[in-house]
């Protein structure tokens, strides 16, 4: 009687302990869960931007190679390029735009 006595009272303290247990790993888990799920709207977000940029870039490439004056245009501004029939003339104390000999 006595042996049964005692499982009779430690039983609910295995359960209260492993109902403890159950508990700390749900929430842990549902804490990891949270910070996972903002890592993910982060890189939705990322994402976004970076394809919203390369359509732009697909956009710019397409009207280089179909616009013969939208490529000048980005040829001189970005590398400094003069037309055949054109000089260039800097100022005193200038410098010359780049790929350009400075004109004396």
């Amino acid at each position: 009687m006595a042996s049964t006595e005692r499982s009779r009272y430690w039983w609910p303290l295995v359960l209260a302990a492993v109902l403890s247990l159950c508990a700390l790993v749900l929430w842990r888990g549902a804490a990891n869960l949270s910070g996972l799920q903002q890592e993910l709207d982060q890189a939705r977000q990322i994402n976004e931007r970076l394809d919203q940029e390369n359509r732009a870039l697909y956009r710019q490439v397409q009207r280089l190679r179909q616009d013969k004056t939208a490529l000048e245009r980005a040829a001189r501004r970005d590398m400094g390029l003069v037309g055949e029939d054109e000089v260039v003339y800097t100022a005193p104390g200038k410098k010359a735009p780049a790929g350009q000999p400075a004109n004396k």
